[in-house]
């Protein structure tokens, strides 16, 4: 009893260290990942939501490989960026500590009680965003970033993290 009690919590001790990864390539669907909305024009818009843990370029080339699988499995051979925005979403949250026997941790302040630390935390997330125009041949649109997106594939392969696959598929 005692091994395995000893055993649940190494297990425990060692979740608690591991920290957040960042995002998986994977559709959006917990809050982090790729999408994209078709737009009029044969124009596409393409994001990708990283979480915590996902850095601003890893957002952005997750963006950029997704506009080029997206532009492969509409069996175009290029794409142009007619728009691209990072976003980065700061969001600041506020605890209150007390102390270890309830009214300890406050004092007198200005003529009121209140706890006896504020800590802030802030978190920074990154969404990046293109507007890509799909085409093969020659390019629909001059004086816009081109991309053949074979190669944006073939050379970003590397680079992209996948989830793993369920037994089964």
């Amino acid at each position: 009893m005692a091994k395995l009690a000893s055993l649940v919590l190494v297990a425990v001790l060692l979740a608690a260290c591991a920290g957040p990864q960042p995002s998986l390539y994977a559709p959006l669907e917990s809050g982090d990942g790729y999408a994209e909305v078709t737009l009029p024009k044969g124009l596409y818009r393409v994001t990708f939501q990283g979480n915590l843990a996902t850095s601003r370029e890893r957002a952005e080339t997750y963006v950029l490989y997704r506009a080029a699988e997206l532009t492969l499995e509409l069996g175009a051979e290029s794409f142009v960026v007619h728009d691209k925005l990072t976003e980065r979403l700061t969001r600041v949250t506020r605890d209150w500590t007390y102390g270890p026997f309830g009214y300890s941790g406050y004092r007198f302040r200005a003529h009121r009680y209140g706890p006896s630390n504020v800590i802030e935390r802030e978190t920074t997330t990154y969404r990046a965003h293109l507007t890509i125009e799909p085409f093969s041949g020659s390019p629909p649109s001059e004086g816009f970033q081109r991309h053949e997106a074979r190669a944006v594939v073939d050379r970003l392969a590397e680079e992209i993290r996948r989830p793993p696959q369920e037994a089964g598929q």
